[in-house]
């Protein structure tokens, strides 16, 4: 049985190297692509048109679709009002993405947690980043099958990723999150440990639903206003995240289409003495109802409509710059470690060993399908952002991340 799977796992990879070698020969520029700092052929994502949009917000609990399963509501609240009944959706199963990931960060490191399933696979993650040397400490993906796990149609029920002895338990209480998890690492000698709270320090947040089609849609959640406590231990080495260490929370259901792109970024910080937090992004659905932009001060939402960013794809550690339609937020971002990642044909080879594993041979080629092309900074946020009374508030050093992504499922 070993020597059959080695010889598959030798098949599917001799497969895969050819088809990329096909497939980067026939690589040629159209007028809306670019090549970036990599290399990589890349689609510009366009800027939103700056026109005002309605940005509608729901103030109560509202069920999500219909009972035809087309959608009963698009907009944006701040409370996660919207109630899913998955039974309704009418999509392919395999279109219904879900998430829940956490991106945390200080001045010296930061990383994320997910765990999630893309309708043909699952998987849990891990990763620590060392923003000084610009290494990547550690970055573990974990797959299983789709369906293993079982995810909550809310925001507030505990959820688990397990696969043999490893595990990311995500609990929630009131007012915070924990997170534990235990992972193998390079070889079944290590193993990669965290213990994390995460502080809830805002009650607000950012609930938006964005629409693709009558009945395809993203439900994301995303609450930018997290205060980071706890360790990492990989390696006889202890990772503490104390003071002025924050995390954001990117929560997700929705039935997407098979090639997609967007924009994200967050950060936190002290600013007059208090926690400034900011949620900024665009690229997918129809926006006109609600963009995902807003800034969250003194545990309060301040809604922003369309934010530009401008960016040089040949330099992704160049500075960043966003603007709004409305004229308040202006804001530089300075990046100073880029985070770069690509999941395409040759990149699956690197899970070569747990796709034989956990799926059969037309599903592993189904799979390698499947591409994810990322550029994440982590920097500092300067400039300026005006609440919804008016108030200007200046912004200096704000730390957090920005990112763009390229996404094939």
């Amino acid at each position: 049985m070993l020597r059959k799977q080695k010889q598959m796992i030798l098949k599917i990879g001799i497969f895969l190297i050819g088809v990329s070698m096909f497939h980067c020969s026939k690589n040629n520029l159209s007028p809306d692509q670019v090549k970036d700092e990599h290399g990589k052929i890349i689609q510009v994502i366009p800027e939103p048109s700056g026109n005002q949009t309605k940005q509608i917000e729901i103030t109560s609990p509202t069920n999500l679709l219909k009972e035809d399963g087309t959608l009963n509501v698009s907009g944006w609240s701040r409370y996660p009002h919207f109630q899913i009944n998955e039974s309704l959706i009418k999509a392919n199963p395999k279109r219904y993405k879900r998430w829940e990931h956490y991106t945390f960060y200080n001045e010296s490191f930061g990383g994320a947690i997910t765990i999630t399933d893309i309708g043909n696979l699952a998987m849990g993650s891990i990763e620590l980043l060392e923003f000084k040397s610009g290494k990547t400490i550690f970055s573990k993906t974990e797959l299983v099958r789709p369906g293993s796990i079982f995810f909550p149609t809310n925001t507030t029920d505990p959820i688990e990723f397990t696969k043999g002895n490893q595990f990311i338990r995500i609990q929630k209480l009131k007012g915070k999150r924990i997170i534990t998890y235990s992972v193998q690492g390079d070889s079944s000698q290590e193993t990669i440990q965290g213990n994390f709270e995460f502080i809830e320090k805002s009650n607000e947040a950012l609930a938006i639903i964005t629409p693709f089609s009558e009945s395809d849609f993203f439900y994301e959640y995303k609450m930018p206003s997290l205060i980071c406590k706890g360790t990492i231990v990989y390696r006889q080495s202890i990772y503490d995240f104390k003071e002025n260490s924050y995390a954001v929370l990117d929560w997700g259901r929705g039935t997407w289409p098979e090639s997609n792109k967007w924009l994200w970024a967050a950060g936190a910080g002290q600013v007059g003495g208090e926690l400034l937090s900011l949620n900024l992004g665009y690229g997918f659905g129809d926006p006109k109802n609600a963009t995902e932009n807003g800034i969250v001060y003194k545990g309060k939402v301040h809604k922003l409509d369309q934010v530009v960013w401008k960016y040089d794809v040949t330099n992704y550690k160049k500075p960043w710059k966003f603007t709004s339609n409305e004229g308040r937020l202006d804001l530089e971002f300075t990046p100073v470690y880029l985070l770069y990642s690509d999941i395409d044909l040759m990149g699956m080879i690197g899970f070569l060993k747990q796709l034989v594993q956990n799926f059969s041979i037309a599903e592993i080629l189904e799979l390698l399908k499947t591409e994810a092309y990322l550029n994440k900074a982590f920097g500092v946020y300067n400039g300026t952002v005006v609440l919804d009374n008016g108030t200007k508030l200046e912004v200096k050093n704000l730390f957090g991340f920005a990112e763009q992504m390229y996404q094939k499922w």
